[in-house]
């Protein structure tokens, strides 16, 4: 059997940063929905096998996209924080994956991803763990009460994306290892770092934007009428 691919979408947060009544994952990105876009990019890639959705047990706006009903889109129920979601996700994945499966965990809200990207991050499938990231371009500043206290050294820094590429079964371990622990993940690395695992960092592109605040749909639009 060829290598298998799953995918979690933790899509359960209410993206309180946008500042709209309509969650940034459901908002309208040159004409389709922002998760329909990231949902597609898995969707016409040949490793991915099950693409599994983690959203709000109230959320009724995943039945008005035109993916959500995709016989290869599962989806599950997610919890309080991201990490919670992708644990809820990863306990589906974990009852059927193969020994030799990976699972990819995307953001929702990181549409402008292309196939191809994903083609650079899947021929290292054969590591523990691998994620995109790119090295930290900008002078770093620390604040305190609303002025600088200090300038930090941007050497060796990267700043995390997504896909977070791992083996499901460790990858699960080590968010339940966290969680029992207390120990607070922003990210999947985060929580494979934390149980000792190597995690691997890949330069990813710099169109692969994350849509935090209502002006990032206006970079998300230009980058994909320039990629398209």
């Amino acid at each position: 059997m060829a290598d298998r691919c799953w995918v979690v979408i933790p899509a359960a947060g209410s993206g309180s940063r946008f500042g709209a009544d309509v969650p940034k994952q459901y908002q309208l990105l040159n004409g389709k929905m922002v998760i329909d876009r990231t949902l597609s990019v898995f969707l016409h890639w040949e490793p991915t096998h099950k693409v599994v959705v983690a959203l709000s047990p109230d959320d009724e706006r995943f039945d008005e996209t035109t993916l959500g009903s995709h016989p290869d889109v599962v989806r599950v129920t997610g919890g309080a924080e991201r990490a919670d979601s992708v644990r809820k996700a990863l306990e589906y994945v974990c009852q059927q994956a193969l020994p030799d499966d990976k699972v990819m965990v995307h953001d929702a809200a990181r549409p402008v991803l292309q196939t191809r990207d994903l083609d650079r991050l899947w021929a290292l499938r054969n590591l523990s763990a691998a994620i995109f990231a790119r090295p930290i371009a900008d002078t770093l500043k620390r604040s305190q009460d609303g002025a600088i206290q200090a300038t930090v050294s941007r050497d060796n820094l990267w700043g995390a994306q997504t896909p977070q590429m791992a083996n499901p079964i460790a990858l699960l371990h080590a968010l339940k290892t966290c969680s029992e622990k207390g120990i607070s993940v922003t990210d999947e690395a985060s929580a494979l770092e934390a149980v000792g695992e190597r995690v691997s960092l890949v330069e990813g592109p710099a169109y692969n934007i994350k849509i935090t605040r209502a002006d990032d749909l206006l970079i998300a639009s230009a980058l994909l009428e320039m990629l398209e």
